[in-house]
């Protein structure tokens, strides 16, 4: 005899009717599956909603007036659940979300995305509470996240950026070279961790490779850089420029 499938409770919280109305249609299609508790046009019914229910998934605005999604989260005594974040923009937060391997949908919602983003909570849902515990707790940081969330077949793993020496491109993978010769190896392309990587003072130095500035020692005399770990990286020819005005920066400012 097979299992029936398990019922996803949830709950919506956003501020604007034609948006969870939106959610809604896009629900009904997994309406064997997903059963909504609670529809919340405020963090504060938001908080409520989640107290009463206690919901395994909720699609959660970031930008609401009043208490916003953040806020409602910290407002919150328990966060036992998976969360997919909606958002019309708001940069940086999706910046933190995308670091903390959660799921975003941007509005408008494409079908396509929010089936990936179901998909995505299915198959991570023992882990989910853990990461947003995470974000709850670094997005009262200023700027971007201080540790990379890479997400792991038996679990997560939290990279400090000061221990990551280099990553580098592996077909569509990226291998984190850390301290002490670890080599941690994420599902995601390098291109995707470019963004984060520029706000810590990593430098693109070649096309499959970049690297934490503070790890470099000097420049090798075939146009590479030594690194802490004792590797040599390849400059890219049209990057030279660029990469020798920035490791003269740093040496100049660490004389200051």
């Amino acid at each position: 005899m097979s299992e029936e499938p398990r019922i996803v409770k949830a709950v919506l919280v956003d501020d604007d009717a034609y948006s969870r109305a939106s959610l809604m249609k896009q629900l009904y299609r997994y309406r064997d599956v997903v059963q909504v508790k609670a529809e919340c046009t405020s963090g504060a019914e938001g908080v409520q909603a989640i107290t009463e229910h206690r919901p395994d998934l909720v699609f959660l605005d970031i930008q609401m007036k009043g208490m916003d999604g953040f806020a409602m989260l910290d407002a919150l005594p328990r966060r036992d659940f998976g969360v997919i974040f909606t958002t019309s923009h708001d940069a940086y937060a999706i910046r933190a979300i995308r670091y903390s391997a959660l799921d975003y949908l941007l509005k408008p919602i494409k079908a396509s995305e929010f089936d990936a983003a179901i998909g995505h909570f299915i198959a991570n849902c023992a882990v989910l509470p853990a990461r947003l515990e995470r974000l709850v707790s670094t997005a009262k940081e200023n700027g971007a996240p201080s540790t990379l969330v890479i997400p792991m077949r038996d679990g997560d793993r939290h990279l400090p950026v000061q221990d990551i020496i280099r990553c580098e491109a592996a077909s569509n993978y990226t291998a984190f070279h850390l301290r002490r010769g670890e080599r941690v190896l994420s599902s995601r392309t390098l291109q995707s961790y470019e963004e984060f990587l520029s706000e810590h003072d990593f430098l693109r130095v070649h096309r499959s490779h970049i690297v934490n500035r503070l790890h470099i020692t000097g420049l090798g005399a075939l146009d590479d850089v030594l690194l802490s770990d004792g590797s040599h990286v390849e400059i890219s020819r049209r990057r030279k420029a660029e990469i020798l005005a920035a490791i003269r920066g740093r040496d100049q400012s660490t004389l200051k």
